[in-house]
């Protein structure tokens, strides 16, 4: 890897944990990529805190020149400015999201809200720690026409997208009526391909739950897990460390304790198995968090260890991002061929 690029799994970590920092030094264009390649990944708003810190505390250990802390401070100008407007996006999104929720209740439709504010609620000590773009939410099969006579009544315009196929679909998209742009996916399962799902299949009905402090229905710690293990395999092919991040913070227990009989349970009924050991193991090895491997291990799960770690390395999801793809894309075409199998 790239020196920025070691230095994103260094720093990407929500809660500080740095481990070994890379040995190669970065100059002042170099913590600039660092930035930009970390926004693109999702997890700006850690790596940019731990930047800070060395800037301050220990700027040998991060600049070839520690002489350059206050060109490196200017010209993280751009860099804020970017994540204040995610920030911003993300406090109107998490609101709408939970209005949505609301109204789909209103209207009869069981929902949950997945990734985006419940797992920057839930997972990150604070909230905005967590970037996302747009709001999911996960409904049963059965509650469709609620759910878009709801969405026409709000205002909603459908976003239509081309697809392979021409149906069999799990997902489908709306824009905000007054910021555009603003989409919401509502999905009957977590994964969206048709072919996937021969392989790995996730409804709302599959997920073990909890009830909130509204009262309502969420998807319980173990769920969490199946859904952040299941969308980064199955949906991005683990394409940003912010998949890995969301991962390491549930097996943290920071929204609970997982149980890992529920965990097993769900694993059964939906044909996770491959998705979650993959997710643990690469987890593990990216952000150097032995809790990962503690887990798969008790799970016991059977999965091709050999295959899926030549694939999936710290250094393709990386790359899935940056300016070097090459040699990434047929990895994770490759995987998703596996998880078309596992059932």
């Amino acid at each position: 890897m790239r020196p920025e690029e070691e230095w994103l799994l260094a720093l990407a970590d929500p809660e500080g944990a740095r481990g070994f920092l890379p040995g190669r030094r970065l100059n002042v264009p170099g913590v600039v990529s660092l930035c930009l390649l970390a926004n693109r990944h999702g997890v700006l708003p850690a790596v940019l805190r731990q930047v800070e810190c060395l800037l301050r505390d220990e700027p040998a250990k991060l600049l070839a020149d520690a002489r350059a802390v206050s060109e490196v401070s200017q010209a993280m100008g751009q860099v804020k400015s970017r994540l204040a407007q995610r920030s911003a996006i993300a406090m109107f999104l998490g609101a709408e999201a939970q209005r949505l929720v609301g109204e789909f209740a209103a209207a009869g439709a069981e929902t949950i809200v997945l990734k985006g504010v419940d797992f920057a609620v839930r997972l990150y000590a604070h909230s905005a720690l967590r970037t996302f773009g747009d709001i999911d939410l996960l409904v049963r099969m059965g509650d469709w026409k609620a759910v878009e006579a709801t969405m026409a009544r709000l205002g909603y315009s459908t976003r239509e997208t081309r697809l392979k196929y021409a149906g069999g679909y799990s997902e489908r998209t709306w824009e905000h009526p007054e910021m555009p742009g603003a989409m919401v996916e509502v999905h009957d399962n977590l994964v969206n391909s048709p072919t996937i799902r021969r392989g790995v299949s996730v409804r709302l009905e599959d997920l073990p739950f909890e009830h909130g402090p509204d009262g309502r229905p969420r998807a319980a710690p173990a769920g969490l897990l199946i859904i952040a293990a299941v969308h980064g395999a199955a949906s991005h092919g683990f394409e940003k460390v912010q998949h890995l991040c969301d991962i390491v913070q549930v097996v943290r227990g920071r929204a609970g304790p997982v149980d890992e009989k529920s965990l097993q349970e769900c694993v059964a009924k939906t044909g996770a198995g491959l998705s979650l050991a993959t997710a643990l193991d690469l987890t593990a090895r990216s952000l150097n968090e032995p809790a990962c491997t503690q887990l798969l291990g008790r799970l016991e799960l059977r999965w091709p260890r050999r295959m899926v770690r030549l694939l999936m390395t710290p250094a393709v999801v990386v790359r899935s991002q940056g300016a070097h793809r090459r040699g990434v894309t047929w990895r994770r075409r490759t995987l998703r061929q596996m998880l078309k199998s596992r059932r």
